[in-house]
């Protein structure tokens, strides 16, 4: 998995995590305030749902990185749907937003090979002498005859 990518989704999940304080602080005030002049209670079990999809969100998103992003292509749909929760839940927040950068990064490693020396292979041409001695091994073996032979050593001196 690629560093970058990597790190903005712990970023992410670093933000999810204040999310979720800010949330449990909108619950616990919600609660707090006396009951005449609390808003509807829809309000107070929004407030519960978004804090239980931000907890979610946080768990999508480790799994789909866990062991250093090595399963992250097998755990894709994890991570998608991490995505698409933290976007419905708050399409403004600073781990919604990593989240939405991390998804134009791509998620493949390139790797530079260590030794270019890879691509430059050295094709090596056996020396006269090597050649000589092939060629008198084949005369012996009787691949060629002795024609064959004497026309390849004038060829080679």
């Amino acid at each position: 998995m690629n560093k970058t990518k990597f790190t903005l989704i712990i970023l992410a999940i670093i933000f999810a995590f204040a999310d979720v304080g800010y949330g449990i602080y909108g619950v616990v005030s919600y609660f707090m305030t006396q009951p005449q002049n609390r808003a509807p209670i829809f309000y107070g079990i929004y407030a519960i749902v978004g804090v239980l999809t931000s907890i979610a969100v946080i768990v999508m998103l480790i799994l789909s990185i866990w062991g250093k992003g090595k399963y992250f292509r097998q755990r894709y749909g994890l991570y998608m749907t991490a995505l698409m929760l933290s976007v419905v839940l708050s399409l403004t927040s600073i781990s919604t937003i990593l989240l939405i950068c991390t998804m134009f990064i791509s998620d493949w490693v390139w790797t530079k090979p260590k030794d270019e020396q890879i691509y430059h292979k050295e094709i090596k041409e056996p020396s006269k002498e090597e050649r000589i001695a092939q060629l008198r091994q084949m005369k012996d073996n009787g691949l060629i005859s002795e024609e064959e032979f004497q026309e390849e050593v004038m060829k080679l001196l």
